[in-house]
């Protein structure tokens, strides 16, 4: 058995845990973009990271050791040899317990294939309408998750063999289950079969069940394939040409982020009032199943400014089996009566940036606006962080996302907003996060973390600089990894323990008060509090002091060159 009692782990002793070469490790590590980091500098792992990680790589079947069932993947045999789980021939109950746990932990590591979208996209063709192709597939995935016998029919019929067109086949089962599901059934109705060939739709279907294939059913429901599925279409689908009237998607990795540091609880009512695309009501679904709870009242609730975004919020929160504890409605939560929704445990926004004409009447005469102050009309940033703070529960608290910009803008109704929800201790945590996170906006964002009511007299907010975290997946977009959202996590965490006292994490994490907030003019960039790590080169002082002189001899090489240049340009002219 390999010593994790340090909780770290080399490379050769992740290899021996793993029942591989070290060469294998060596791969892993090259293939892969999300192969955890090593965490200090005698290039060790963390088991944690690592035992997630290994969760996804099944074992082929050559390669299986006596005793371990088709399916079984590194990161149970990992587990087992570094004593996660108790290695026994005949477990005992709490031992089985253990080893559930850890095929559970399988299930909600498992990760689609990479092109999976690609290859769907593939079957679209040019002429396909790209919205009515992304309801389609996540009408089938319904489909799948909810009527298994309809969808056997369509799996059979879809064989190159079958005697039917296939397009007749998919339109007589989608009329037969929106009939048991209404809630597909706008969906459907936008969706126009005749656009496609009978072989592209034959093939779309068939990718589908290649991929879910497999799929447990004693996992949640928020950690079906299906319901991982449909979570990777949508940040697929999120591309620049795809914003639904101002509407984001918000990325995976965000969304599990924010619903890590507010850890949504069974019997939460979570509500989100710009929920796009529903993915954070999913993420804290999910959270709150993986911790063991249930939501079996209307727990959830969400609101979204298109019909489009209504429908895909629908499918998507069905996918996941939310549909009977979720209300969703649409229309701008900011134009109507905040009274139509009660006060809210969790609250998560990611609303539309900088949006303009957003209240229906002058803002200094809504009364919403008196405890902070009126937004300016032209720019509703500040309108939604105190729409957040004013529907949450006393224990409330808040994720909002939000343009860098917000947090240093120097308009005078936004500054004085500013200004009192830091001296009224509503303000909790401000992360800034790395750029391109988002597939269809550019813009640099910061994670707001808001509270009901400061845990404290004294008003301090904690400052994570997170910018340099995440891994690029492609040359436009970049993902938060495990361990990124491990460390934030981890330090908003210690900051609740110990409030005010905390001393930070030179270069990623500092603590201000609100009278320095104030002296700073109430700005809440966290780059203006976390002081950057001291270099760790003890010649980097000597090499700062000789840059000057390298400098000028660059200048001097510089002139010689162009000398040269003029010299031979005016040889050539002569």
């Amino acid at each position: 058995m390999v010593d994790a009692s340090g909780r770290r782990l080399s490379k050769a002793e992740i290899a021996k845990a793993a029942g591989v070469r070290r060469p294998a490790v060596n791969n892993w590590e090259k293939r892969h973009a999300d192969f955890p980091r090593p965490v200090d500098e005698g290039d060790r792992y963390e088991v944690e990271a690592m035992a997630r990680w290994l969760m996804r790589r099944p074992i082929p079947a050559n390669v299986l050791r006596p005793g371990e069932p088709a399916g079984s993947t590194y990161g149970e045999r990992f587990a087992r040899s570094i004593g996660l789980i108790p290695q026994t021939e005949n477990p005992e109950p709490a031992q089985t317990s253990a080893r559930a746990a850890v095929r559970s932990a399988a299930d909600s590591a498992w990760e689609p294939p990479r092109d999976l979208l690609p290859n769907l996209e593939k079957w679209r063709g040019e002429g396909g309408d790209p919205e009515s192709y992304e309801e389609l597939l996540l009408v089938l995935l319904h489909l799948r998750c909810h009527d298994p016998r309809l969808w056997g029919s369509l799996v059979r019929a879809a064989r190159p063999a079958a005697p039917l067109p296939f397009g007749t086949v998919l339109a007589r089962a989608l009329v037969e289950h929106q009939q048991r599901y209404p809630v597909v059934r706008d969906a459907v109705g936008n969706v126009g079969l005749k656009i496609w060939t009978d072989r592209q739709l034959a093939e779309v279907v068939r990718i589908l069940e290649d991929v879910c294939a497999g799929e447990r059913r004693d996992v949640p429901s928020t950690m079906t394939r299906a319901a991982v599925v449909c979570r990777a279409l949508l940040d697929g689908f999120a591309t620049d040409d795809r914003v639904r009237g101002g509407e984001f998607h918000t990325p995976d990795s965000i969304v599990r982020l924010a619903v890590r540091l507010l850890a949504p609880r069974p019997g939460d009512r979570v509500y989100d009032p710009a929920c796009g695309d529903g993915a954070f009501l999913a993420g804290a679904a999910a959270r709150i199943e993986e911790r063991g709870g249930t939501s079996r009242s209307r727990s959830f609730g969400g609101q979204t400014m298109s019909v489009r975004s209504l429908r895909m919020a629908a499918l998507n929160l069905a996918i996941h089996n939310l549909t009977t504890v979720t209300e969703l409605r649409r229309g701008s939560a900011l134009r109507e009566d905040p009274s139509r929704t009660g006060k809210s445990d969790v609250i998560f926004a990611n609303p539309p940036f900088n949006m303009r004409d957003w209240s229906r009447r002058d803002p200094t005469d809504d009364p919403r606006w008196r405890r902070f102050g009126p937004p300016p009309r032209h720019n509703a940033n500040y309108g939604w962080l105190q729409y957040a703070v004013a529907k949450l529960s006393p224990r409330g608290r808040a994720a909002v996302l939000m343009p860098n910009t917000a947090a240093v803008s120097a308009n005078t109704h936004e500054h004085g907003i500013r200004r009192k929800m830091v001296e009224q201790g509503v303000v909790d945590c401000l992360i800034m996060l790395p750029e391109q996170l988002f597939r269809s906006t550019p813009v640099p964002v910061t994670l707001w973390l808001l509270r009901s009511r400061p845990s404290d007299d004294s008003h301090h907010v904690l400052f994570i600089d997170a910018r340099a975290l995440g891994i690029k997946v492609d040359r436009k977009h970049r993902v938060l990894r495990p361990e990124d959202i491990d460390k934030i996590t981890e330090t908003y965490e210690e900051w609740r323990r110990v409030g005010p006292a905390y001393t930070g994490d030179a270069g990623f994490a500092a603590v201000a008060s609100a009278a320095t907030i104030v002296d700073r003019a109430c700005s809440l960039a966290a780059s203006r509090y976390v002081t950057a790590e001291p270099s760790s080169d003890p010649y980097a002082e000597e090499k700062v002091r000789r840059l000057p002189e390298e400098l000028q001899k660059l200048h001097r090489r510089a002139a010689e060159v162009d000398a040269l240049v003029d010299d031979r340009v005016s040889e050539v002219l002569r």
